[in-house]
């Protein structure tokens, strides 16, 4: 009698990337994942917090650590993508935490105020859609140039100037927003041209539109 030898399928691969200390590297594997367009699981192993799982199908991911205590200078201990199916069951338990919160406080804080490397010179920006800065840690400059960004596109160096901030802060807050997939990206748009006493006036309507939207 013959007897059928059945071997079971190998685990799904993975890829890892080297231990580093921040979000920069965190960021880059964020940014790969969404422009693969395949499913894909990030799993990211950082010191002392506890695995971050990351589920892109589900805009979701799952993480003990709460992002009210956000580790700054999170030292990553490993960082893998998992693949995975249109069809397989989710990462970990949904509803999870929505992926926004992670994706702000992970572009403000990587690139150490330079651009994300996926940026190119020259571009002006403009929000596709509001952030939902109920769920985002944020302060009143995060306000301010989300409020410009609302109404037209601008350049980092040009936001900086509008909302009166420094051009790394601007710089941190493009990163974010782009990270987060809610920016338009133009390098043939326009500069905005308003006189000083004008662009006072315009962010500060813009300022408190915002404010009322947020309920503040």
């Amino acid at each position: 009698m013959d007897v059928q030898r059945v071997t079971a399928e190998p685990p799904p691969p993975t890829v890892d990337f080297p231990v580093t200390v921040g979000w920069t590297q965190a960021a880059m594997a964020v940014q790969a994942v969404l422009s693969l367009g395949t499913p894909v699981h990030l799993r990211m192993d950082i010191e002392g917090h506890g695995p971050l799982l990351i589920d892109f199908r589900h805009h979701a991911f799952s993480w003990s650590t709460p992002l009210e205590d956000f580790p700054v200078d999170a030292v990553h201990t490993g960082l893998q993508t998992v693949p995975t199916s249109a069809d397989a069951p989710p990462y970990f338990e949904l509803p999870g935490q929505d992926l926004d919160g992670l994706l702000w406080q992970m572009g403000i804080n990587a690139f150490g105020g330079g651009p994300a490397f996926w940026l190119s010179p020259g571009e002006r920006y403009r929000l596709t859609r509001w952030p939902n800065l109920t769920r985002h840690s944020h302060d009143l400059r995060h306000v301010r140039m989300i409020a410009v960004l609302g109404n037209a596109y601008a350049s980092t160096t040009e936001l900086a100037a509008f909302a009166d901030v420094e051009v790394s802060e601007a710089q941190r807050l493009i990163n974010a927003l782009s990270l987060m997939r809610i920016l338009s990206r133009s390098a043939a748009a326009p500069a905005a041209t308003m006189a000083p006493q004008a662009v006072e006036a315009k962010r500060d309507s813009l300022f408190a539109r915002l404010r009322k939207r947020l309920g503040r």
